[in-house]
């Protein structure tokens, strides 16, 4: 099962920890055995068969947000979220996920998404049924959490589009609104592998698929070709569509949109997908000056708390990195947050009463009046 990460296993097992205050989970909950350092000893001795695959050892494998924070300060530039995928699958498979997971599966499955909703019908509710009637070759894929917890979004991305007079994309129309990435991440897989498949022959028509949500663009682009559902067509974030047309396009602009305001960068956006500067470039262009940082920001960036699964398995410490996070906001005295992943918007805005926390595409569409005739 683990054979396969020897080499990093054995790097990480006899590293210094150089990679411990990296970790939000191993900093939050104040225990060295959730540090990348401590996962990768007592999986180096699960992959050796010193001890056993049992419900403790499965549970400690979701002690992680697969943000690769650890993976940046890694002089070997190690990635632990594989070798504990591996670890989450066998467990799934043998039934010795914490039972958050089966709850999770349970819940998933009533609708094909991880919050057991009609979202179709709820996307309707929130887009106008011109954009569900078109036969485009370019089509928005809002993501499930989009739809369920950030939903103004949605209207926001193609209110800006109309702004911008884009008038050829649709939105993705199908019943399964959801990438998959919950699955995989909780070592779900063989239930990920079935719900790709069903996307992959709904989505292989279309030339380009653009979505706001960091993750599934990389679920789609890079984790479905692990699993031979490659997509002929682009995968591209938002942010990628939109450049050109932000740039070229002489288009009004909101005076009062130009206050203080503070980005943080999404694990998958800035890690998975390495686009960091993009989203700066784009909120200078409408702003007039660059947003106010974090101390770790960019490829440093530190997690909002939401992601790998962590956020079902160990809820109140994930909440605390949030409000860890948030922290330094409050002290820079910055009432608005900028951010580029709807886990972390949702996250951010479950944590924190005052302030105001925007998606890009929102602040965007805020600052932008329209084109000049």
């Amino acid at each position: 099962m683990l054979e396969t990460f020897s080499k990093l296993m054995e790097y990480c097992t006899y590293c210094p920890r150089l990679c411990q205050s990296a970790c939000p989970v191993a900093m939050t909950e104040g225990n060295e055995s959730f540090s990348p350092w401590g996962l990768m000893q007592t999986l180096n001795q699960l992959r050796k068969g010193e001890i056993p695959l049992d419900s403790e050892l499965a549970a400690l494998s979701y002690k992680c947000l697969t943000c690769k924070a650890c993976t940046t300060q890694c002089e070997h530039g190690n990635e632990i979220p594989p070798v504990l995928h591996e670890v989450r699958k066998e467990a799934v498979a043998r039934e010795l996920a914490p039972p958050e997971i089966s709850g999770f599966l349970n819940k998933f499955h009533k609708h094909n998404n991880p919050f057991s909703k009609d979202l179709l019908q709820k996307l309707k509710n929130i887009l106008p049924s011109k954009y569900f009637d078109m036969n485009p070759q370019t089509i928005y894929y809002p993501s499930c959490t989009t739809i369920a917890k950030c939903p103004e979004v949605v209207h926001d991305t193609f209110e800006l589009f109309e702004k911008l007079k884009i008038d050829f994309v649709g939105v993705y129309p199908e019943a399964i609104q959801c990438c998959g990435y919950p699955l995989i991440s909780g070592g779900m897989e063989y239930d990920f592998i079935d719900l790709a498949e069903v996307n992959f022959h709904a989505l292989k028509k279309y030339k380009t698929i653009v979505s706001g949500s960091p993750a599934c663009v990389y679920t789609l682009r890079e984790t479905y070709k692990k699993y031979d559902f490659g997509l002929p067509g682009k995968v591209v974030t938002i942010n990628e569509f939109l450049e050109p047309y932000l740039h070229n396009i002489n288009y009004r602009l909101k005076k009062s949109m130009r206050t203080k305001l503070m980005y943080h960068d999404p694990c998958y956006l800035s890690r998975y997908l390495n686009e960091v500067s993009l989203p700066r470039e784009l909120i200078a262009h409408v702003s007039g000056y660059q947003p106010m940082e974090f101390f770790d920001h960019g490829e440093c960036t530190h997690c909002s708390g939401q992601g790998g699964c962590y956020s079902i398995t160990s809820k109140e410490a994930s909440d605390e990195i949030a409000r860890r996070r948030l922290e330094e906001v409050v002290e820079k005295k910055v009432q608005t947050l900028v951010t580029q992943c709807p886990s972390c918007v949702h996250k951010f805005r479950k944590n924190s009463e005052r302030l105001v926390v925007k998606d890009l595409i929102s602040y965007l569409n805020d600052s932008i009046e329209g084109v000049k005739e």
